[in-house]
């Protein structure tokens, strides 16, 4: 067996997994150990793509871009072109602030009923293989 070069090193360094956390969004307590509940990997980025598209452009203090705006666009006529626009913001919105995600599809279906429409987003994270969904409510609040 040969010797480890300065390559090897920065190679073997490279390939440790990077492990995404996060606290859930109600805080809620582990009912065993009764400390809060950490999301980890998928989960973590999960709830924080969720929170990215479902916050609006400007509620975000010193950071008026922040956000996706989809949900102002439920009070518009449903047709392709604002099934496009919606994708549209999806994947720019993740272009811009999430770049642990690689969206591989967005599909929107109307509840007119509801006054809804349901966003289905399937995405791989940079560093975990597999797709993801996250399946995304927008409804009037």
């Amino acid at each position: 067996m040969g010797t480890l070069t300065r390559a090897d090193a920065i190679t073997q360094a490279n390939r440790i997994a990077l492990t995404y956390t996060d606290l859930t969004d109600n805080f809620t307590k582990s009912p065993v150990t009764n400390q809060l509940v950490i999301l980890k990997n998928e989960d973590s980025v999960r709830q924080a793509f969720k929170n990215l598209m479902l916050t609006n452009p400007g509620e975000k203090l010193f950071n008026p871009f922040y956000g996706s705006g989809i949900t102002g666009m439920l009070f518009e006529n449903f047709t392709p072109f604002t099934i496009e626009d919606v994708t549209n913001q999806v994947l720019n919105t993740a272009a811009m602030f999430e770049p642990r995600v690689s969206i591989l599809n967005v599909q929107i279906t109307q509840d007119d009923d509801n006054n809804a429409m349901y966003v289905t987003i399937t995405f791989s994270l940079i560093n975990i293989p597999g797709p993801f969904t996250l399946n995304l409510p927008v409804r009037v609040r």
